[in-house]
């Protein structure tokens, strides 16, 4: 027999209440006999019942003194003043879905166009819903996977419960109730208000600041409330949300289970030294409602081998621990890893457990779970002469620099249905990117996470307080989100890491406490006090954040990162990042295109005030690429501003990656963009837009981030090899040089022999950049293996480092002469459209963009993310792109096209043809030199 634990298990944190008088420790009576009567297995109605996601028909309505109590509105009377509701969901997105406000994210300043009062209210919602007719033994549950702020559930008149915290599950036990409820219940839930609010903070375009110039509100108080989504008090990338995200902003489900139930599975593989076996242990919480013990059946799967195991399980709460020693089927020879995205497969394992009493199936789970190894640090001398254990990641003892991006928040309004946020964590693996971090654990769902397992991507996870404002004012509220965020996801291979908050140290209490909490429930990860420093028992050093956050040219962060400087793992580095004209039109007014104003201010044109807010940067980008004319030359100009910066950021970082070199004792452990996923339609801090469409900014990120690139650092001039993987790069390296003509004026080549996990120095270009004619040169670089097959490709523009004057000159090349031919194919799981873009002259074709579009409205169709974009092609140089739409995307959009823009094109002679799909001009975007200057005037 297995080892029995026989304790209350109180490790999950889960809110449990029940139905009969054992119901406050998840102990409640089953229905329509008494607890130690087992199911009648001969009636053929199973006891387990799975999850059923109560979605439709729910009303809400504010909290007030005229509003009926939750007596009645947990019943069948009818009830004047309720409005439809959406759950999951806000009470700003049900009244945006009613009518009654535009979205405020998009051509409106939010705090102008709803009432901040939305706040200042909690809301009942109400819903009604069929229920089993309960047999003998069955147990019924009700699941709330998340409420903002507080919550009070009441179940046909009577109140079953509470939870504390926008992260904390509550599950009750509601037999008794459910057994008498006729097969009809009814359910009202109040969400609380905050506790502590601050007044509005208010967009000013001409401040230079963004909302105040403080984070958190006037005075930060909202950070008092603990476990919430303070960033909605109004943040330097997010305004001040009307309702502070209140509401029931995850799923609410019910189920069955038989008398004992599984409250839960932990799955813990632990990978040997040489990767070639796994040893899986499973930890199992069990409630039983008999009153005295069973002997029950566990049956479980594992990678298609079949075990049981029998065991006595005593009445109430207890604890189980399933081993290989145990069962064999729990061993893993030569195991499929879970390798982070760019190294390898993401390889999940699929657990099913179930718990059988009385001859049927009483409860079970079923759990998706990856073998890795992780090691979180590696000695690198500090700058006291002394070695630190610096943070510097090896997965299944492959070294991994962390090319990664932060998210503040997943969507501001809470709008984050499953397909939405997959399709965000699958941008993040198509731009090579391999980690997330979680700041403040704002975006914590199990959606989230399964996302990241599926697509290979760590997750630095924050949790709840940052150095904006006091900290949590209830410290046991506080560890019980934590714990049960723990508890709850800690199953997700994808989780690198635990981080007790945001710049700074939490409180001590926390910090023991959290410490406390992951040696108990997780102590094979890794734990730090905050994503500035670690002062733990064991601290983990060799980190930080602060910036830059604004524009600074690519020279900049080589410099910042050339080995010489400490520390070497930075998590916040950002930079602006304009998206395209089309959504610049669609976010603004059109009263405000060509007049940056107090619109712009709400879309974060001012960002932390860096480059002097909006208007400082606007003018650095008329100082370095020419004065702008209009809304779509900003656009265009600014692509290649944010190309050329945002890349930097991660190529500075993989030039000199992971092992010390003469003079350069700090090498690049990683670096984490501020910040990847924007919240609400930005100017800032993005590398796609809030409609998912992918501007310049994420494809710098790509290129950036390849396995193997090679790199021009723009601070040295040097030509460096950088290679992730585990295998020698053997070929050769070329460099070509071409003025603004488009003639080739230097060249120069070196043989690769680049090892694994490392950089190489080829040499340097800065002789050749030298005899630039003009003042500005394009440079590519190709690498190509011994048999001369192409690995990978980089193309920068560069000022001549005799007499640097910026690229105003880049308005004086030869428009360009291209051919683009697009191929549509349509079969049953969606379309998938190739197109051939070549450079048909001699002029470089410089940052071509291709976009889909429906042909009927204009509109473009979104998710469609190209393989490759904003092209460089010197004279006849092609690529070749792809991009695939699901099969509701070519269902809603029969008429396709692709529209072509670029920096200066040949119309005239350029050629474009499409089989089954359009192929146009994009001549809004095109339309970069107007009769008269209009931007700004």
């Amino acid at each position: 027999m297995a080892r029995l634990n026989r304790r209350r298990f109180l490790a999950s944190g889960i809110a449990v209440a029940g139905g009969g008088a054992l119901g406050a420790l998840g102990l409640g009576g089953t229905a329509g006999a008494a607890p130690d009567t087992a199911p009648d297995a001969t009636a053929g109605h199973p006891v387990r019942l799975d999850g059923q996601e109560i979605t439709g028909g729910w009303t809400f309505t504010a909290a007030d003194a005229t509003t009926a109590p939750g007596s009645r509105l947990s019943s069948g009377q009818q009830i004047a003043g309720l409005k439809p509701a959406i759950v999951p969901g806000t009470p700003l997105t049900s009244m945006i879905a009613n009518g009654e406000y535009p979205d405020p994210l998009y051509g409106h300043i939010v705090t102008d166009t709803i009432p901040d009062t939305l706040k200042d209210t909690g809301y009942w919602y109400r819903v009604t819903f069929p229920v089993p007719r309960l047999i003998a033994g069955q147990r019924f549950w009700l699941r709330f996977d998340g409420v903002n702020y507080l919550g009070t559930i009441w179940l046909n008149g009577a109140e079953v419960g509470t939870i504390e915290g926008a992260f904390k599950r509550g599950v009750f036990d509601v037999t008794d109730i459910v057994a008498k409820a006729g097969g009809t219940a009814h359910l009202a839930v109040l969400v609380g208000k905050l506790d502590h609010t601050d007044p509005p903070s208010l967009p000013s375009y001409t401040s230079g600041v963004t909302r105040g110039g403080r984070n958190g509100g006037k005075t930060g108080i909202t950070l008092e409330n603990g476990p919430t989504f303070f960033c909605t008090s109004g943040w330097d990338w997010l305004p001040t949300i009307p309702d502070r995200d209140l509401g029931i902003w995850q799923p609410v489900t019910w189920s069955t289970t038989g008398p004992v139930r599984l409250s839960d599975v932990r799955v813990d593989p632990t990978l040997s030294a040489d990767l070639r076996s796994a040893d899986v242990t499973i930890d199992l919480a069990l409630d039983s409602a008999y009153r005295e013990a069973r002997t029950v059946v566990l049956k479980g799967s594992l990678d298609g081998r079949d075990f049981r195991r029998t065991v006595t399980v005593p009445a109430g709460s207890s604890s189980i621990t399933l081993t290989s020693k145990d069962l064999a089927a729990l061993k893993l020879d030569r195991p499929k890893l879970w390798w982070p995205n760019g190294y390898g497969d993401p390889h999940r394992y699929r657990l099913t457990l179930g718990v059988e009493s009385g001859g049927q199936v009483s409860d079970e789970r079923t759990v998706d779970f990856g073998v890795r190894r992780i090691e979180y640090t590696q000695p690198i001398q500090s700058p006291s002469g002394a070695p630190a254990d610096c943070l510097a990641l090896t997965v299944n003892n492959q070294p991994i620099l962390v090319m990664g991006g932060n998210w503040g928040l997943d969507e501001a309004l809470k709008r984050i249905p499953r397909e939405r946020l997959r399709d965000q964590v699958r941008l993040h693996r198509d731009a090579n990117l391999n980690l997330i971090r979680n700041w403040n654990g704002q975006s914590s769902t199990e959606d989230f996470f399964e996302a990241c397992d599926e697509f290979g991507i760590l997750v630095w996870q924050d949790f709840f307080c940052s150095t904006e404002g006091p900290p949590p004012e209830n410290t046991a509220r506080d560890l019980a989100n934590i714990r049960d965020c723990i508890v709850r996801f800690r199953n997700h291979p994808s989780i690198l890491l635990w981080c007790g908050g945001n710049e700074g140290p939490p409180p001590q209490p926390l910090i023991d406490g959290l410490d406390a909490l992951v040696a108990e429930l997780d102590p094979k990860r890794a734990v730090l006090t905050s994503s500035a420093g670690d002062t733990g028992a064991n601290p983990i050093g060799g980190y930080t954040s602060g910036g830059p956050y604004h524009w600074v040219e690519p020279s900049d962060h080589f410099s910042r990162n050339d080995g010489t400087k400490w520390p070497p793992f930075h998590n916040e580095v950002g930079s602006y990042s304009i998206p395209t004209l089309e959504f610049l039109r669609k976010m603004l007014p059109e009263s405000s295109w060509e007049h940056p104003d107090d619109f712009w201010a709400d879309r974060d044109v001012n960002g932390n005030g860096g480059n002097g807010g909006g208007a400082g940067y606007l003018a650095l980008t008329a100082q370095r690429y020419g004065t702008v004319a209009n809304l779509p030359d900003f656009a265009r100009k600014s692509q290649l501003m944010n190309y050329e910066c945002i890349r930097a950021i991660y190529e500075a970082h993989a030039a000199n990656m992971l092992g010390a070199a003469p003079g350069k004792p700090y090498p690049r452990t990683g670096v984490i963009m501020w910040m990847t996923n924007p919240a609400q339609p930005s100017f800032v801090w993005q590398m796609y837009s809030h409609d998912l469409e992918a501007h310049s900014a994420y494809y710098a990120v790509q290129h950036a981030c390849r396995r193997v690139n090679v790199i021009l650092d723009r601070e040295s001039l040097d030509v460096v090899v950088a290679n992730h993987t585990r295998a020698a790069v053997h070929g050769t390296a070329t460099a070509t040089l071409f003025d603004l003509t488009g003639k080739a004026f230097a060249n120069a080549s070196w043989p690769v022999g680049a090892g694994a996990s490392g950089r190489t120095v080829l040499g340097s270009l800065a002789a050749q950049l030298g005899t630039t004619p003009g003042d500005v040169a394009f440079v590519r670089l190709s690498l190509k293996d011994t048999k001369g097959t192409e690995l990978v490709r980089s193309f920068s523009w560069v000022e001549n480092p005799a007499h640097a004057a910026g690229f105003a000159s880049l308005d004086t090349v030869p428009a360009a002469t291209v051919s683009v031919t697009a191929d549509a194919r349509r079969g049953h799981d969606g379309l998938d459209l190739t197109a051939k873009v070549s450079n048909t002259g001699h002029a470089v074709a410089l940052m071509l963009h291709l976009q889909v579009y429906d042909t009927r409205t204009g509109e473009r169709v979104l998710p469609a993310t190209f393989s490759d974009n904003y092209l460089n092609l010197t004279g006849g140089e092609s690529a070749t792109v792809r991009v695939q739409l699901t099969a509701d995307q070519s269902r809603r959009h029969p008429n396709l096209g692709v529209r072509l823009d670029g920096w200066k094109l040949d119309q005239r002679a350029s050629r474009l043809r499409g089989q089954g799909v359009a192929v146009t001009f994009n001549q809004a975007a095109l339309d970069t030199h107007p009769a008269q200057i209009t931007f700004g005037r």
